[in-house]
């Protein structure tokens, strides 16, 4: 008898590797089944009947929450997903999104226009996770400025922007269109929230304004006054001044929050 008999049978499975089966005699644990089990990426769980435990069943793996944070910019291609997430890999981010449907966190749709192409956004689940990620900023903030060499993009400071902004700011229906160095968003409040989505306004917005990264934050943090930053010619305001005026009363960060810009 060989060697590989003494230990039990040893069968190869489907990527061609020699597995050993159990040894006679002793039974294996049966592989837990149920949503937080299926898939390869969220095989363990508290098994907690802990409300804050099941979420974290959820939503505690490396990058969930960085896609929720993506999702709430508007929905997203997977391509367009995957190239903001750099570092993450596609089948990762393939098995998370599968993960984040069957809890409605995520779910797809179809972008409008020609091509309707095929997309994912939040779920209603998703959205309710909106007072958690400005809870997140807030203590994220506490941590203090990070080193100058992390990636650094000025859409996620305007959904901080919106996400810690006062209830009012969904009374602000002007649609607003946002021009930071290469990036472009916009955003308009409904009167019960405030959509905020990147890329051009999908209709003419009422006011654009257009500056850098650093002046976006000096302007978000108080540092500086619309009338300053447009005399300068750091930012170009198009449409009624007081609308610039009021936006950066009612969308802004804390004056630690950025520190450094580039």
């Amino acid at each position: 008898m060989g060697a590989g008999a003494a230990g039990g049978a040893r069968s190869a499975g489907p990527d061609h590797t020699v597995r050993s089966a159990a040894p006679r005699g002793r039974r294996t644990a049966p592989r837990p089944s149920g949503p937080a089990h299926r898939g390869n990426i969220m095989s363990r769980s508290y098994e907690q009947t802990c409300h804050i435990a099941r979420a974290l069943d959820v939503l505690g793996e490396r990058w969930t929450l960085l896609i929720v944070r993506e999702l709430a910019l508007g929905p997203r291609r997977y391509g367009d997903l995957l190239s903001s997430l750099p570092g993450m890999g596609t089948s990762l981010l393939a098995a998370r999104l599968k993960h984040l449907e069957q809890y409605d966190v995520v779910r797809r749709t179809v972008l409008p226009g020609p091509g309707r192409a095929a997309a994912y956004e939040l779920g209603d689940r998703g959205t309710a996770l909106t007072p958690l990620l400005a809870s997140l900023v807030d203590w994220g903030e506490g941590i203090g400025p990070p080193p100058p060499e992390y990636t650094d993009r000025a859409a996620w400071s305007v959904l901080a922007m919106r996400l810690t902004s006062p209830g009012e700011a969904a009374d602000f229906d002007t649609v607003t269109e946002l021009v930071v160095q290469e990036e472009t968003l916009w955003l308009q409040g409904d009167g019960e929230r405030v959509r905020l989505e990147t890329g051009p306004a999908p209709v003419k917005p009422g006011l654009r304004l257009t500056c850098g990264k650093a002046t976006l934050y000096a302007l978000a943090q108080g540092r500086m006054t619309v009338d300053d930053a447009v005399a300068s010619g750091e930012l170009v305001v198009e449409g009624d001044p007081d609308r610039a005026r009021l936006f950066f009363e009612l969308f802004n960060l804390p004056n630690s929050a950025r520190t450094n810009s580039r």
